[in-house]
């Protein structure tokens, strides 16, 4: 069996070990002035030069592009680590055949005993791999960034153009009316306006969340009681709810809820998720509305005993055009948009949406998060003791 070696032998045969033998890495040593006095490691392997080639010459000189050498980064990066004791930096350098490659790496400071500089180590790593990764990557986002920003044109468009045919529809609806009082025509009246008012509905959604996206709306925000907000959309919602024979109940707190929050905006949101909760909430169901605050947060809930939502499609939920498999089955003409455009609303309010099921059939909770309103003075957290 080997003889262990001492610890200042062990030590000085690692840091041999490590400048002959390493494959990754190229330890190059430089004197005070960027000269190479030594070249190890990876050096050769790296960046093509034999030690004897290298050794002499300025590091700028040897390793850095014209373009970097330019700028003078070859002797800012010396400078930094001269007063900073390190630099660090990824950048293009040099093969001896004139090749690049993209290195990471760093320039450390070497003092004396008396702390006066006497050189420089670079250590420097091949990462062209990452390098064309990374860029690939950026590639990527940039194509999809332009295929989001034309499918939001094309949705512009499109809501634009479905307005259009509207007001003649309407109107002949109207005249269909005014012609024939017979409980035929007016049922077929009565299809042609609801189908009309889906479709009006629909061209909003579309223009809207087109806006939004596109960062085209701005908010008048004024302050509010979230309270009188959440009961107003419950006010609003209940035909709708009574019709599909489920309950809809607002459960409030004692105290105010102040927040700022464009109104109309805001509006959409609740009619959008409310609107939702009845839609997908079978008869005998109930939904509840329930407002709070948590620290500096005001916080609305709307929780529902409905069809649920798979926890695999949690992720996506508030995704344009995303929708889970039992949504798409009991309303097959929506687009999913409606969850997208409460996102958007919510984000430029400077608050947040979740949603939670425990799964199919076990119901859903929405919970939109508002920043308290800090210009409302706030009630002391207890009463001053006599």
């Amino acid at each position: 069996m080997q003889d262990p070696l001492a610890p200042g032998t062990l030590q000085r045969a690692l840091i041999d070990g490590l400048l002959t033998q390493t494959k990754e890495y190229a330890l190059v040593a430089l004197d005070a002035g960027g000269r190479v006095v030594a070249w190890c490691g990876a050096a050769e392997t790296l960046l093509g030069h034999a030690a004897g080639e290298a050794i002499g010459r300025h590091v700028g000189e040897l390793l850095f592009t014209p373009e970097d050498r330019a700028k003078g980064f070859h002797d800012h990066e010396l400078e930094v680590a001269r007063r900073d004791s390190r630099s660090e930096d990824d950048r293009w350098h040099l093969r001896k055949d004139g090749t690049r490659i993209w290195v990471t790496g760093s320039v450390d400071a070497i003092r004396d005993a008396q702390g006066q500089l006497i050189g420089f180590v670079k250590v420097m790593r091949d990462r062209s791999d990452l390098h064309t990764w990374t860029k690939g990557l950026e590639a990527e986002r940039d194509r999809l960034q332009a295929a989001h920003q034309r499918t939001l044109q094309f949705l512009r468009t499109l809501g634009h153009e479905m307005r259009n045919p509207m007001a003649p529809l309407q109107n002949s609806a109207f005249i269909l009316e005014k012609l024939h009082s017979d409980e035929k025509t007016r049922r077929v009246v009565d299809i042609i306006q609801s189908q009309v008012g889906a479709l009006r509905r629909l061209a909003e959604d579309l223009m809207e969340v087109s806006r939004l996206e596109g960062g085209k709306v701005g908010l008048q925000l004024e302050p509010a009681d979230l309270r009188e907000v959440a009961l107003g959309s419950v006010t609003a919602l209940q035909p709708q709810a009574r019709i599909k024979g489920v309950a809809l109940e607002c459960i409030l707190p004692a105290g105010r809820l102040p927040v700022r929050i464009d109104a109309d905006r805001f509006q959409q949101v609740l009619l959008n998720l409310v609107g939702n909760a009845i839609k997908y909430t079978p008869a005998g169901g109930s939904i509840w509305l329930k407002p709070t605050q948590e620290g500096d947060d005001v916080l609305l809930r709307v929780e529902d005993t409905g069809i649920g939502i798979d926890p695999q499609e949690l992720p996506r939920i508030f995704d344009l055009f995303s929708r889970e498999q039992a949504a798409q089955d009991i309303d097959p003409s929506g687009l999913g948009i409606g969850l997208a455009v409460v996102r958007e609303v919510m984000q430029l309010h400077g608050g947040s949406v979740q949603a939670r099921s425990a799964g199919r059939d076990k119901g859903s909770e929405f919970t939109v998060r508002l920043p308290l309103d800090p210009g409302e003075p706030q009630p002391p957290a207890q009463l001053p003791l006599p």
